[in-house]
């Protein structure tokens, strides 16, 4: 494709085609940060906004853009704290976000996940993501895991362990009837024993194989219960 001549009739030189190329990705970048639902912000190496989308402006309940343009990023989202754009820039390349709890120009006080999502030129584009209550969703999501997971065992458990633990109850019970007799049917107390202890092994085995389980599977029980099955571990 032939390069658009400048004013004097002369195909651009290398300085102006490069410039027109950045200009060209600037635009493309700022039309990506309008079209993105997310927060998105530039801010320059002085630590100041040269760019946000509507979602910035939505978050902090600013007039508009020219309220934010040209600021300090500090004076937005750390009350001033000139380490704040630092610490941000300093995780570029990494996974694990700056999170901060942030009184926004608003007075809303919201729970903020910065990253870094580039850099060209000492200009950073920032991402900035609303985890208000985030983690207190996900420590309580955690615990309803816990408690169906301690659910699902001890139901397992009561409905493999109760058939073994009534047939001992009953077989002790017949021993001591027999044990009242006058002459004790000796043969036929040693097999209630065996029987005992036969039980017993069972429900230890049983035991052991829950202790060494990585993982486990459920199975329908009464009413929409689900159990650990213990068959399958």
């Amino acid at each position: 494709m032939a390069e658009t001549p400048n004013d004097a009739g002369m195909p651009p030189r290398g300085d102006e085609a490069l410039a027109r190329t950045i200009a060209l990705a600037k635009r493309e970048l700022e039309q990506m940060m309008d079209l993105n639902s997310q927060g998105m912000l530039l801010v320059d190496q002085g630590g100041e906004i040269a760019r946000v989308n509507r979602a910035i402006v939505d978050l902090t309940g600013v007039g508009g853009f020219d309220a934010l343009l040209g600021k300090p990023l500090a004076s937005i989202f750390a009350d001033g704290d000139e380490r704040f754009i630092e610490a941000i820039t300093e995780r570029a390349g990494e996974s694990k976000p700056l999170d901060r709890h942030v009184t926004l120009p608003n007075g809303f006080v919201r729970e903020l996940s910065f990253s870094v999502a580039g850099a060209a030129s000492g200009v950073h584009v920032i991402i900035v993501a609303d985890i208000t209550g985030e983690r207190e969703r996900l420590i309580n999501e955690e615990k309803e895991h816990k408690k169906q997971a301690v659910a699902a065992l001890i139901g397992g458990l009561m409905h493999n362990i109760n058939q073994p633990l009534t047939v001992v109850t009953v077989t002790a019970k017949l021993m001591e009837m027999g044990l009242e007799k006058p002459e004790p049917d000796v043969a036929e107390l040693r097999k209630n024993l065996a029987t005992i202890s036969d039980l017993v092994m069972q429900v230890k085995q049983m035991m052991e194989k829950v202790e060494a389980a990585s993982d486990y599977v459920t199975e329908e029980y009464l009413a929409g219960k689900r159990i650990l099955d213990i068959s399958s571990l």
